[in-house]
């Protein structure tokens, strides 16, 4: 499933958000790759490749997922070896047992949560990971706040990271246990003029996080 402002706004200006879209810290990147980055990689929601790049970059060939195709096309221009597989996080189309880490870096609230967490359970092996990469805006600082506070009284019932609705359902989840949960300063600088584009810009300060989890129980377990 694909929510609709995802499959408008993604499929429009896929190009737009490739360009402005910050990357990850690399602290981040090697501690995911030492800690993930064995066997069988798949990324759901790889987007325009953004996290794929830098996984590239340091050794990894994920399998990437991406249901819009705007997106997929960004992402194959940018990122070969990996040839981006049309699915969703409901439905990769991937068999069973076969993954040992899945990664979502900025998408797991797109995602139909309780669906979307079967399917991982069922892709991953047992002892496998779910890791959630994220940048996080730093609403510390009083313009980045004033624009989060305009965003949010127009967001309607997109979703959003920043009601943590998605943490919520994977902490909820059966067969997943928390193992790690970590977070940086990853500086963007930017100001209220932002990039020239009609998105709002990257705050002058994010935080990367992460936070994986292991299956623990078997994939069809109540």
């Amino acid at each position: 499933m694909v929510h609709d402002a995802a499959a408008t706004g993604f499929g429009s200006n896929a190009e737009i958000y490739a360009g402005v879209r910050p990357s990850y810290h690399l602290a981040l990147v090697e501690r995911f790759v030492e800690a993930y980055g064995r066997g069988q990689v798949v990324e759901l929601g790889a987007g325009t490749g953004i996290f794929t790049h830098q996984l590239l970059d340091a050794g990894v060939v994920p399998v990437a997922i991406e249901p819009v195709a705007a997106m997929r096309d960004q992402l194959a221009e940018t990122c070969a070896p990996v040839v981006p597989l049309d699915g969703t996080a409901e439905e990769t189309g991937l068999p069973d047992d076969g993954a040992d880490t899945v990664v979502v870096a900025q998408a797991f609230h797109w995602f139909d949560h309780g669906p979307a967490l079967d399917e991982i359970r069922r892709v991953l092996r047992r002892g496998g990971h779910l890791v959630c990469v994220w940048n996080v805006r730093d609403t510390s600082v009083e313009w980045v706040r004033a624009v989060t506070d305009i965003v949010d009284r127009y967001a309607g019932d997109t979703p959003r990271h920043r009601t943590m609705a998605w943490r919520q359902a994977i902490d909820d989840a059966p067969g997943f246990e928390l193992v790690d949960d970590w977070s940086i300063e990853n500086p963007k600088p930017s100001t209220p003029q932002g990039p020239s584009t009609e998105r709002s810009p990257p705050a002058s300060l994010l935080h990367s996080t992460t936070t994986s989890r292991r299956r623990s129980s078997p994939p069809h377990s109540p």
